[in-house]
């Protein structure tokens, strides 16, 4: 079954409950333009409305009503019934953006990255293919997106006419091909990974060569550069100077931002000791930003080993001094940017961040930070620095408004960033926003309209603020039910009426690809297609309610008596046990403590448990213990299952959510089970040192593997106590579609928690497992992903934590492991004997589990699946590409908890 993905609501900080779409949160407004538009639309409205209107508004919010609550079907069919009556197309609107996307959104490719459009807005590029062989694909913006041009390198920058394009060819040779499969290889180890990398971006300086190509006739010509290094590229306003930054392989201490016009020789734009990088031309081609970062950005290579690369010629840097503004070639010193004068050659040192260039390229913002305080600024080119604000507040990412008289930045007012509005004066402060989680990252894309963040950085999503009206739509969205779609990079339209997204629109986080999707900000979905995005949710949610019951259904009764021992009160217990031990990181005295602690938890329950201990420099007396106890399989004890969660927390705080949370949920779920022992092992493993580097479950899977324990499941539970609203949601964190779709089925049928889910497994406990087991785990995080705000800071507390939502998401937990304990695991080693084209004979090891009776065979054209008594099986008249699925059933009549897949080829 394929389970389809989320669409919910995003609170408002003031307890409004606030509907993704059809209710959006307001933008906060000042009283006066509140009242303005108050009266405006009282005068505006009719005063009286139809029975059949009052009837469809109503019938509108009992089915938005139903979505809060996560009765998913429910709501769903009255969106059809509603979007099928007559008065149907006044309702497109509120139920696109509750179920999904108001606007139309075009999938340019399903593995691509780097966006941008060009600077008339005619045309895109974005990059495909891998890091060492790399390919920039221009596409026009409308019609069918036909391939314009086939670059053979990246960086690519569009000519202020969009005639030309300019990029780094890149002739690729054995030493890249070999440190990128380095890197690329999920089983590197972090560090040479890293390594691995560094020599990639080196040997791609080296190699490249820049190259100017005419759009109009794909004609090309290389500049010569020499023997420099080479990255970053852009054009002048003159659609023939192209400046890139540059490094003679020699030099230890420098790089330079250097200019270069066909037919021409590379000339210095800036100079002196230190580092230039990001050369950004202004709107007005007037002058030029360079960044000044703090270390080399052309790092030598180190060997694959990590030792020094002698031979690459190049010194690691240091941070410049000294430096002092002269005529010429630009002198850049201490400052971390500076703006030169293309005309003069002269520069305005500032020691400012992140800035930004004014419509116009009249002037630049930026901020200024010290301990005492922060400062929003603006410069004229060629003036005196002005400051806008000064505050204690934490200040990020001013930009300005198309005129050039507002700025819109982030601010953290108390544990959460908002988005603020400020003219260029310093007058009329305003704030946009009220929301929980994390705004960011706004500007503007016309004179009423914002395009902003929210979420943390593994789980952001776009939102358009429109000035106007006070609210708020959510721009990208993958139209599914529960599958959510990170998004991570966006570049708006020159016009701020498109705008490319790269996303994980499939929810998958764990492969390499990611999707670019171009969104059409004036052109929203229509009814035709809203009304098949609707019934596609409804058929999903109606399989997985079904198909979770007949699952579920030998052993419902049995999952009800265990879960009706859940206590609200045992878990807070927990909670607060564990918090009043402050900090639990490793090298904090409350690790100990919480050890202790769980130990004597597991054994009141009835466990023998057991403290895992290793050594390790950073633990508090030089070691730390994992804590593991055992359930005992009845059948098969052979076979284990394992569930953690870890219970250490960074060093700045105690962890509530992360994870004192997963924990209580852990000890609620050991509880619950210890009297009722599974078919097969379970084995619930509290583990220390996550916060450290996943140590404690690196520790586990390490001592497994040398104990060779058969484990065929997982799950791992990690920040599941947050909420930012009334509902008790979270999100499924899985690399396995099995363990996915049982987690579902258990929270659906025996719980209040609402569950989202992303095929995930980075940064958690869960990669120690999936590194070396596969693809056989599954748990649970919160929704939106990492969205507390609280998030590895002091303020992760007891009181931002739900404890009821940590009850149900420990019941989840029991249940989908009563589920996996008591059915057949997933088969191994499923192979073709033969295939002649036709006829195919299949065999796999025999299940282990001493219940089974029979297996399950399917493939696509079958109505039922196939029943043998054996592990082999001969299909007939079955073609080449057929996947074909196996699975066992034992004699409760419960199925494997996932298919054995294998695809059928002609040799």
């Amino acid at each position: 079954m394929v389970l389809t993905q989320k669409k919910r609501p995003i609170n408002d900080a003031r307890a409004t409950r606030v509907v993704r779409g059809c209710v959006e949160p307001r933008i906060i407004i000042m009283k006066k333009t509140f009242l303005v538009l108050l009266i405006g639309l009282l005068l505006a409205a009719p005063l009286t409305r139809s029975k059949g209107q009052e009837t469809g508004a109503s019938d509108l919010q009992a089915a938005n009503d139903a979505w809060q609550e996560g009765k998913y079907a429910e709501a769903l069919r009255t969106y059809l019934r509603l979007l099928q009556s007559p008065a149907g197309d006044q309702f497109v609107a509120p139920i696109a953006r509750q179920t999904g996307e108001l606007f139309q959104t075009e999938e340019l490719t399903n593995d691509g990255r780097a966006p941008r459009f060009s600077p008339d807005g005619s045309l895109v590029a974005y990059e495909i293919g891998p890091a060492a062989k790399p390919v920039t694909r221009i596409v026009p913006v409308t019609g069918e997106h036909a391939v314009l041009a086939d670059l053979p390198g990246s960086g690519a920058v569009f000519a202020p006419s969009g005639k030309k394009v300019a990029y780094l060819k890149l002739t690729p040779n054995d030493e890249l091909a070999k440190a990128q499969a380095t890197a690329d290889n999920p089983s590197t180890p972090l560090q040479a990974r890293f390594v691995a990398l560094q020599t990639v971006n080196w040997l791609q300086w080296k190699l490249s060569v820049i190259v100017v190509r005419d759009l109009r006739t794909q004609q090309e010509t290389e500049l010569p550069t020499g023997d420099l290094l080479k990255s970053t590229l852009a054009f002048a306003k003159d659609d023939e100077t192209v400046f890139f930054v540059g490094a003679k392989p020699g030099e230890a201490n420098r790089n330079d931002i250097y200019a270069l016009k066909p037919g021409g020789q590379p000339v210095v734009v800036t100079n002196g000791e230190g580092f230039k990088t990001a050369p950004v031309v202004d709107p007005s081609g007037k002058s030029l930003l360079v960044g000044v970062p703090l270390s080399n950005p052309f790092p030598p290579p180190r060997n694959l080993d990590g030792s020094a690369n002698t031979g690459a010629g190049q010194a690691t840097g240091q941070r410049p001094v000294g430096a002092a503004p002269g005529g010429g070639a630009a002198v850049l010193g201490l400052s971390k940017y500076g703006v030169v004068n293309l005309a003069d050659g002269k520069i305005t040192p500032f020691d400012g961040f992140p800035p930004v260039f004014s419509a116009d390229g009249s002037a630049l913002t930026y901020l200024t930070r010290s301990p005492q305080e922060n400062a929003i600024m603006v410069l004229p080119v060629g003036g005196e620095p002005a400051t806008v604000l000064k505050t204690t507040d934490r200040l990020d990412t001013p930009s300005f408004s198309p005129d050039g008289q507002q700025l819109v930045y982030a601010r953290m007012t108390r544990t959460d960033w908002e988005l603020f509005l400020i003219g260029r004066d310093g007058k009329n402060e305003t704030r946009l926003t009220r929301e929980i989680q994390h705004d960011i990252l706004p500007r503007f894309l016309g004179k009423d309209r914002l395009l902003g963040m929210i979420g943390e950085p593994r789980h952001r999503r776009a939102y358009l603020y429109d000035l106007a009206t006070q609210m708020r739509t959510q721009i990208f969205h993958n139209n599914s039910v529960r599958t959510i779609s990170p998004e991570y990079v966006w570049s708006p339209s020159p016009d701020g009426n498109k705008l490319l997204i790269q996303a994980d629109r499939d929810g998958d986080t764990v492969s390499a690809e990611r999707g670019v999707y171009l969104v059409n900000l004036d052109r929203q979905v229509s009814k035709a297609v809203l009304l098949a995005r609707l019934e596609k949710q409804l058929a999903s949610e109606t399989a997985l309610y079904n198909e979770g019951q007949r699952i579920f259904a030998p052993l419902a009764a049995d999952v009800r008596r265990v879960l009706e021992q859940a206590s609200v009160s045992r878990v807070y217990g927990h909670e607060k046990a564990l918090f009043d031990f402050d900090s639990k990181h490793i090298s904090r005295p409350g690790n100990k403590l919480a050890i202790e602690y769980l130990t004597a938890a597991y054994k009141s329950f009835g466990y023998d448990a057991e403290q895992q201990c290793f050594d390790n420099r950073t633990a508090l007396g030089g070691k730390t213990c994992n804590v593991i106890a055992r359930l005992k399989g009845t059948e098969h004890p052979e076979l284990v299952y394992v569930v953690s969660s870890h219970f250490d927390s960074v060093p700045v705080g105690p962890g509530a959510d992360d994870d004192t949370s997963g924990t209580a949920a852990l000890l609620e779920a050991a509880r619950m089970l210890a009297k009722t022992p599974q078919p097969a092992t379970i084995i619930f493993a509290s583990f220390t040192g996550e916060e450290a580097g996943l140590l404690g479950s690196r520790e586990f899977v390490r001592r497994a593997q040398e104990d060779k324990l058969k484990i065929v499941g997982v799950l791992n539970n990690d920040m599941i106590g947050w909420a930012n609203d009334q509902r008790l949601d979270n999100t499924i964190r899985y690399s396995n579609d099995g363990i996915r779709d049982i987690q579902h089925a258990a929270a659906l049928h025996f719980t209040r928690l609402i569950t989202y889910d992303a095929r995930w497994h980075r940064g958690t406990d869960a990669t120690a497992f999936y590194e070396v087991y596969g693809d056989i785990v599954g748990g649970i995080g919160s929704y939106p992903v990492l969205g507390n705000p609280n998030y590895h800071q002091p303020t992760d507390l007891l009181e931002t934590v739900n404890h009821q939502l940590i009850v149900e998401t420990s019941k989840t937990t029991a249940a989908t492991l009563m589920m996996l304990a008591s059915s057949p695991s997933r088969l191994r080693d499923l192979k073709v004997e033969k295939f002649d084209g036709a006829t195919a004979e299949l065999s796999w090891t025999a299940a282990p589990e001493k219940s089974v009776r029979g297996y399950l065979v399917s493939y696509p054209g079958l109505k039922q699946p196939l029943k043998v008594s054996t592990p082999r099986v001969t299909l007939r008249n079955v073609k080449p590409g057929t996947v074909v699925s196996v699975k066992a059933f034992n004699a409760r009549g419960l199925e494997g908890w996932d298919w054995s897949r294998i695809t059928l080829s002609a040799k």
